[in-house]
């Protein structure tokens, strides 16, 4: 008996659910509670996520490898123990005739690197060699480069790397390096391609290598060429954290820069429309979700205790049958 017992054992094999159906007009309270709390919901996340700030996005940033190259624009100024005993040196023709009292001989030896065979410049080595100069106290380098970015702005510009020291003691070597990297003032419009700066950070380079007069010698100041290329919104600068000095007395200097090219450089711009929504919708719907869910915990005390007249059928209502 036992045992039959145990093979007629009853288990659940299927589960129905008993329901109470509300009915009402479409345009009623009851109709209309729904649609109220989606809206009332939509209302309420956008008030939150728009007094709380940053809904609309004025900024951001993408992250890409610039285009490096070197342009062989430089500019080198050796300064003496005393004033007036400045040494200059540079690429510029026109520069070294106007300077030809106190040039310098300078040797130049740049290598270019791509360490990853990407296709892209991850390092940029620069060797100058001066001779004959005397004791220096002090250098002054100015290097120019063709630097571009593609993204979600098109960017090419003539970037500046200045490198810079002075010392109470003599030295015979200078030695940077660090990262070229690029400042901004303003965003950029998305899509934007830009090619306002892209001509050369010397403004006597645009004079022409014959040019010789007045002007030419003006412009050669460095706060002159510096304060010109600092009111451009693109710049670049040479990150240089352990800059080191190689103190002693000889006729001879040696300057060295080793350029590395970051391969995630932050570009600042300004979204465009579509972006702008993408990013508030995000906000929006975060808030609007949790909000729909208590409208909706709330429901059931709203038709459980007939806060809103329906029409109410219940499973367990006993339905006729027509034979």
């Amino acid at each position: 008996a036992r045992d039959r017992d145990t093979a007629f054992a009853m288990v659940l094999v299927y589960v129905e659910p008993i329901a109470r159906r509300h009915y009402a007009p479409a345009v009623s309270p009851a109709g209309l509670y729904r649609p109220l709390c989606v809206v009332l919901s939509l209302i309420v996340s956008f008030t939150i996520a728009l007094t709380t700030g940053n809904m609309w996005v004025k900024t951001t940033t993408f992250v890409a490898q610039p285009t490096v190259r070197f342009k062989y624009d430089v500019l080198m100024v050796f300064e003496g123990a005393t004033p007036g005993t400045e040494k200059v040196w540079s690429t510029f023709a026109s520069v070294n005739k106007l300077m030809a009292g106190s040039l310098a001989s300078v040797d130049v030896q740049v290598s270019e690197q791509d360490l990853n065979m990407d296709g892209k410049i991850d390092v940029i080595d620069v060797k100058a060699t001066a001779k004959g100069l005397g004791n220096v106290h002090g250098v002054k380098v100015l290097m120019g480069f063709d630097y571009a970015i593609d993204g979600m702005v098109d960017l090419a510009l003539n970037g500046l790397a200045v490198a810079q020291h002075a010392s109470p003691l003599p030295g015979s070597g200078y030695f940077v390096d660090g990262y070229l990297r690029l400042n901004q003032r303003d965003a950029i419009a998305s899509g934007t391609t830009r090619l306002v700066y892209n001509n050369s950070v010397f403004p006597f380079a645009a004079h022409g290598e014959s040019a010789g007069d007045a002007r030419e010698a003006a412009s050669l100041r460095l706060p002159v060429i510096l304060n010109a290329y600092n009111f451009r919104n693109e710049t670049t600068f040479l990150d240089a954290q352990t800059p080191v000095w190689e103190t002693a007395a000889s006729s001879d200097f040696t300057f060295n820069a080793r350029i590395r090219i970051p391969t995630s450089q932050r570009v600042l711009y300004k979204p465009g429309f579509l972006e702008l929504c993408k990013f508030a919708w995000v906000q929006i719907l975060a808030i609007y979700v949790i909000f729909l869910w208590l409208f909706t915990k709330f429901e059931y005390v709203v038709f459980h205790h007939r806060l809103v007249n329906t029409r109410v059928v219940h499973d367990m209502t006993p339905k006729s049958h027509r034979f």
